[in-house]
């Protein structure tokens, strides 16, 4: 769910950076929106997988949220600290629900249905 939630606010950072490209610098302004946008995108493909108790989503999602800690610690300086108190607490709450007993339950290796 945490994923889920990290995924529609790239999606909506997308659709902000979009309707506010600035003029000055458009190109930077769609790469900005089409990074969010693709980013988004992932994101729900991951937390769609990890809905769907896929074991390939376990893997992406803690590779994401390991990138999401990283970035946290960039915004931490300055004025940006509240950006990256949200980023990393999410990136946390996130990697904690990957692996709990129960998470680490459902992504165990089992063996394929009818081969017992």
């Amino acid at each position: 769910m945490v994923v889920g939630l990290e995924a529609l606010a790239a999606a909506a950072f997308g659709l902000v950076a979009i309707v506010r490209i600035d003029t000055a610098q458009p190109v930077v302004g769609v790469g900005v929106a089409l990074l969010m946008l693709g980013y988004g995108a992932f994101l729900i493909a991951i937390s769609r997988g990890l809905a769907l108790e896929r074991r390939w989503s376990r893997g992406a999602a803690v590779a994401t949220q390991l990138l999401q800690a990283l970035l946290a610690y960039s915004f931490w300086q300055g004025p940006t600290w509240p950006v990256g108190l949200v980023l990393g607490g999410l990136a946390v709450a996130a990697l904690g629900c990957l692996f709990t007993p129960a998470a680490n339950a459902v992504f165990a290796d089992r063996e394929p249905p009818g081969q017992d």
